[in-house]
């Protein structure tokens, strides 16, 4: 009775721990794959108006150039790094400014962008700047950048161009953050890691998916055909090949682990918060 447990034991570890993995690999692969593919009618030039749909889309195109002055952001965000409070600002909070303007895409259509405040994401390099004697990390984005940005794209009745009547109302594409999460602007750099780090999800979700069919179709082969076969006990498995399928799992699993963190290209910026008396 101990020795069927024992195996149990060994049997669910394994395939937790191995199947677990194996998610996170494929959710992971998901989540990057879905920050870095540009939705088709904003890549290709040929893309006509008529393509475009709706729903959440990764966007890219060059901001407009009537929409501010060639030195006025149409987006910046301040953070604040410790020491003296940035001057205008809540200590320790981001100072975020935004407006409306418009996103040219490669085929010559126009989208709205409309940023909400408080839900507005800046995944671009920061560079350290002073205000007012304050050290800061800033980000800005400017007319005629190009620029990468996810949200929800939605059709919507243009308040500044004149329709047809009641019944044929101007329609403008629009772009906002969607209803749970925020918008998010990128660079050409973080989509590049965001897709090469797709590529790696993946091809660890394929060795963990072979890993974890391989322990199943031959180390526990013999128990899955004492359960789903006719009539007999479980099957046994020794305690050497018990020793040697949890080291493997635990290697397989560490590996994956550690090498995901010593390639992310991304490092995590803490950001001192004063406090307040």
């Amino acid at each position: 009775m101990g020795f069927v447990a024992s195996f149990l034991i060994v049997y669910g570890v394994a395939g937790v721990v191995l199947g677990t993995a194996f998610a996170i690999a494929i959710g992971r692969c998901l989540h990057h794959q879905r920050r870095s593919q540009v939705a088709a009618y904003a890549r290709s030039p040929s893309a006509s108006p008529g393509a475009m749909r709706e729903g959440f889309a990764l966007l890219r195109g060059e901001v407009g150039a009537e929409d501010a002055a060639p030195d006025d952001a149409v987006i910046a965000v301040e953070i604040p790094c410790g020491g003296r409070p940035v001057p205008g600002a809540t200590p320790g909070a981001w100072h975020t400014r935004a407006r409306a303007f418009s996103l040219r895409l490669p085929s010559g259509a126009s989208v709205r962008v409309e940023p909400a405040s408080g839900r507005l994401t800046l995944d671009t390099t920061f560079v350290p700047a002073s205000r007012g004697g304050a050290l800061v990390y800033r980000s800005e984005v400017r007319p005629g950048d190009a620029i990468y940005i996810a949200g929800s794209v939605r059709r919507e009745i243009d308040p500044s161009a004149a329709g047809k009547g009641y019944r044929d109302a101007a329609q403008a594409w629009v772009l906002r953050a969607p209803a749970h999460g925020n918008l998010c602007v990128s660079s050409d750099t973080v989509i590049a890691h965001h897709a090469r780090r797709a590529r790696f999800h993946r091809a660890w979700a394929l060795a963990l998916g072979a890993a974890l069919t391989a322990l199943h179709l031959g180390l526990f082969r013999a128990f899955h055909a004492s359960v789903f076969g006719p009539l007999g006990p479980a099957g046994g498995i020794g305690i050497g090949p018990a020793a040697l399928a949890l080291f493997f799992v635990g290697a397989v699993a560490l590996a994956y682990r550690t090498l995901a963190e010593q390639t992310s290209p991304w490092t995590e910026l803490r950001v001192e918060r004063p406090r307040t008396a």
